[in-house]
């Protein structure tokens, strides 16, 4: 019985002895890494003094054209329909086309998700100002000359409108 008993108590002063180290290692390992991290040295910079620079005065940017807004496309628009949606006119679609030809290659291509700004016009082809006129005989002379390269047949048309709003 002796020998059962000191087997017990040896197995308790092991057990005691892993906890402590257990303990202890866990109180080491919480040390360890909850230090903050120094904070990095930064190298030595060279200072330099300003040199003052003269400026130019501001170039004086032209106007744009006024902006009634902007229409997004969605599936089915054309140059068309969204002219006569904004101005009630749809044969006003090349001043729309004019201002917005960097992201309109085709007139006859636009596509969902694309945003158009859409200039202010004056009204209708019979009161328009003259630079609303310009505009729109831009945009006829511009659309004519994606449509003569496709070989449009009616290409033409559109060239004999621009030059008669060009001439008002």
């Amino acid at each position: 019985m002796n020998a059962q008993k000191q087997r017990k108590n040896t197995a308790a002063a092991v057990a005691i002895i892993v906890l402590i180290l257990m303990i202890v290692l866990g109180i080491g390992l919480y040390f360890l890494f909850s230090k903050p991290a120094p904070a990095p040295v930064a190298p030595a910079q060279k200072v330099e003094t300003p040199v003052p620079v003269e400026t130019p005065a501001p170039a004086e940017v032209p106007a744009g054209p006024r902006l009634l807004g902007v229409h997004q496309v969605i599936q089915k628009d054309t140059l068309w329909w969204i002219s006569d949606k904004w101005y009630k006119d749809p044969v006003l679609w090349p001043s729309i086309y004019e201002i917005n030809k960097t992201e309109i290659k085709d007139p006859d291509l636009i596509f969902p998700g694309q945003a158009f700004d859409i200039p202010a016009l004056s009204g209708t082809p019979a009161n328009l100002s003259a630079e609303d006129k310009s505009l729109l005989s831009q945009g006829y002379l511009e659309a004519y000359r994606v449509y003569k390269e496709k070989g449009k047949k009616d290409a033409n048309d559109y060239k004999v409108v621009g030059d008669k709003l060009g001439k008002k």
